[in-house]
């Protein structure tokens, strides 16, 4: 026997009761399944060629509640991205959904004909989106013609990644450094700034607002290459969009940069017998140590190291790019003698490595040299207290013994992976090994 009336009316009132209190967007439709239903915003409409977007919820309460901040969360980032579009891409956008792909590949290719059929089409599209769409886009339409995207700080770091990349692909020192910088310009910029804002409507004053943040960041010095590598992206989208734009990151002043030697010392001989005992106990961090001292290499290039890099028929090791890690520059593909001990610690860490086995497991990956760099860094400061020793530092100890033992400038840029001066040095292929060595057994032994 069926329920009375009132006693239906009772229990679906009840339900309704029962029913937590729905998100906005959200309803029940009438089979009992939820759906998110949105109206595109006005500016919008002609874009999605639509008034309502609709997404289905679930079948319950539950799966709705559950669903919902997802689906609301894409929409709201649908919206923002066709808000931010370019208008050139917004025109494209129209185009193609009005009047088909071919005819927006034409006007891509800027090949629509005067007066022909698709050049009055797209006229009376343009009449036809008059207030509908915003004014620089509807020009667009109308003329057939798009206007090339501006060149934007994003797009100038870009071209310069691209352009830097070479035969071997990306410098991924240079690569990662980039990214990072990107970063913080988007924290100072915003998005839209990075994205959006031609080149030439970056001011002074933004220059100068990045190297400000940087410096309460970073040592002048490393201020002073950040700004270098903006200027020389910036220098590449001027010369290669034959833009008549002065550089504005070009010749800014920063206090403290240029001494170098002052702000980083080269490390003492008792400061690095300290910091060998120190690591005397730790397989890794001893062996980077020993390498750092008797290779004067950068650490990057040692966390790098594959086994096949590793040559001990000829007491040698091979600076090369490979799956690992890319190089600093090309100067810095070379072969290095090997002491003695660091042959036999090399000996040791090769067993049961296969060819491109990373010899320092934990740190061959990406980034691995930041990891390094900061383990070895704990270790120093153990033993050595003076905030311009760092374990750089022991590079520039290789330097100065090169150079008090008489080792010829040239010689010591082949082996520490410096830039040769001169169009001469361009030529040939280097210093023979074993000349190498007769001026690296001198440091060793000294």
């Amino acid at each position: 026997m069926g329920l009375a009336s009132g006693e239906a009316d009772s229990d679906s009132a009840a339900m309704d009761d029962a029913m937590p209190k729905l998100p906005r967007y959200v309803f029940r439709r009438p089979n009992g399944s939820f759906r998110y239903k949105r109206n595109v915003p006005k500016e919008l409409r002609e874009i999605f060629g639509k008034d309502t977007l609709y997404r289905q919820l679930g079948n319950t309460v539950a799966e709705a509640l559950k669903e919902y901040p997802y689906v609301h969360a894409r929409i709201e980032a649908l919206f923002e991205l066709e808000r931010k579009k370019p208008d050139r891409e917004r025109a494209l956008d129209v185009i193609r959904a009005h009047l088909g792909d071919e005819a927006a590949d034409l006007v891509l290719a800027r090949a629509v004909p005067e007066y022909s059929p698709l050049d009055y089409d797209l006229n009376e599209l343009a009449y036809s989106l008059a207030g509908k769409v915003p004014k620089a886009v509807l020009e667009q339409v109308y003329q057939g013609q798009l206007k090339d995207p501006p060149v934007t700080l994003s797009s100038a770091l870009n071209d310069y990644l691209e352009y830097k990349t070479g035969d071997d692909g990306p410098n991924r020192s240079l690569h990662g450094g980039v990214e990072r910088l990107r970063k913080e310009m988007t924290r100072l910029y915003g998005r839209t700034k990075m994205d959006t804002v031609a080149l030439a409507d970056i001011s002074r004053q933004d220059a100068t607002a990045l190297r400000d943040v940087l410096l309460e960041k970073m040592a002048p010095n490393s201020v002073q290459r950040v700004i270098g590598t903006v200027k020389a992206a910036v220098n590449h989208a001027i010369i290669e969009g034959g833009l008549n734009i002065p550089n504005v990151f070009a010749k800014l002043r920063i206090k403290g940069a240029g001494t170098s030697r002052q702000d980083r010392l080269p490390i003492s001989e008792e400061q690095l017998q300290a910091l060998l005992s120190k690591v005397r106990n730790n397989t890794a961090a001893y062996a980077l140590v020993v390498f750092l001292a008797d290779t004067g290499a950068r650490l990057g290039e040692l966390v790098g190291l594959e086994a096949q890099d590793i040559d001990l028929d000829k007491g040698a090791m091979h600076i090369r790019p490979n799956s690992i890690r890319g190089l600093k520059t090309k100067t810095s593909v070379r072969t290095v003698p090997l002491s003695e001990r660091c042959q036999n610690l090399a000996n040791s860490m090769l067993e049961g490595l296969s060819s491109t086995s990373p010899i320092f497991e934990r740190y061959g990956r990406p980034r691995g040299s930041d990891a390094a760099s900061g383990m070895l860094m704990k270790h120093l400061r153990l033993v050595v207290e003076d905030p311009k020793v760092t374990i750089h530092s022991i590079r520039h100890r290789m330097k100065d013994r090169l150079r008090n033992t008489g080792c010829p400038e040239a010689i010591s840029r082949e082996l520490l992976g410096h830039a040769q001066p001169g169009i001469a040095a361009n030529y040939g292929s280097g210093y023979a090994l074993e000349v190498m060595r007769e001026h690296m057994v001198k440091v060793w032994a000294d």
